[in-house]
């Protein structure tokens, strides 16, 4: 099975420390607890 090729237009970031997950956020720390917010769109070595 193919992976959907659709994008959606929301960018979504999750924070690498608390996984909070936020909506259309610029790319630098989160609320919570100050980690770094991570853009879950992009591909990343695990």
């Amino acid at each position: 099975m193919r992976p959907s090729d659709v994008q959606t237009a929301v960018k979504m970031h999750e924070c690498f420390k608390c996984g909070a997950r936020v909506e259309d956020a610029a790319p630098g720390r989160c609320e919570e607890c100050g980690g770094e917010l991570l853009h879950l769109g992009r591909s990343r070595d695990l």
